[in-house]
């Protein structure tokens, strides 16, 4: 088969809301200082990337990281509705490894089963679901190059469906803050498939923090 697309998958820069270990979920919340540092990293280190075109979710962490790798690119950026993050309904602003300690059975529960959902929120399962028509549109033919900035567990469920796998099997796979992840799609005669070259890389972001 052919190399028909390269896909950078990254995930946004930190959060007041990442930085206090606050469950974030579909709460808007702008990038902080440190997310500000981590998206100027990663735009030095993509500024050298073929990258026809810039996907970005509705909340505004991923579309400040994107527009930060954007000024070394000046292409076209879009967002994809269906990419927005897991709903975390009554969790949204809940400190986590506090609700961890209050809440273990139903924690449990939640990590194993990814069909339980979330008080007045979404499950895995759902959200696996829903990231299917964002996916068609990375796939469009008419760019060979793209980066999408998304979410933690966006990404996983991205992997998950492209590697055709289960919804609880790709939970295990992290996916830092403005970390790269590179995928390749294969294709011929209307068949493709897609191959994983590096997962969650963090060393652009580590290297800068041990210089300092």
């Amino acid at each position: 088969m052919d190399l028909i697309k390269k896909i950078i998958l990254s995930r946004h820069g930190s959060t007041i809301y990442n930085d206090k270990e606050l469950l974030q979920g579909i709460s808007d919340i702008p990038l902080s200082e440190k997310g500000i540092h981590e998206s100027e990293l990663l735009a030095e280190h993509l500024k050298t990337e073929k990258i026809e075109k810039i996907y970005h979710t509705p909340l505004i962490r991923t579309k400040q990281t994107a527009e930060f790798v954007n000024k070394y690119h000046n292409v076209q950026m879009e967002c994809i509705d269906s990419f927005i993050e897991m709903d975390m309904g009554e969790w949204e602003g809940c400190i986590f490894p506090e609700f961890i300690k209050s809440h273990p059975d139903f924690y449990r529960q939640w990590v194993m089963d990814p069909h339980v959902g979330l008080p007045g929120g979404e499950s895995f399962g759902t959200l696996y679901t829903r990231v299917n028509s964002g996916i068609q549109i990375l796939l469009d033919p008419s760019y060979s190059s793209v980066l999408l900035v998304a979410h933690a567990m966006v990404n996983r469920a991205i992997l998950g469906n492209f590697l055709h796998m289960n919804p609880l099997a790709a939970r295990h796979f992290r996916s830092g803050n403005c970390s790269i992840s590179r995928l390749s799609v294969y294709g011929t005669n209307g068949e493709s498939y897609v191959a994983v070259d590096t997962w969650n890389d963090t060393s652009h972001i580590k290297k800068a923090g041990k210089s300092v």
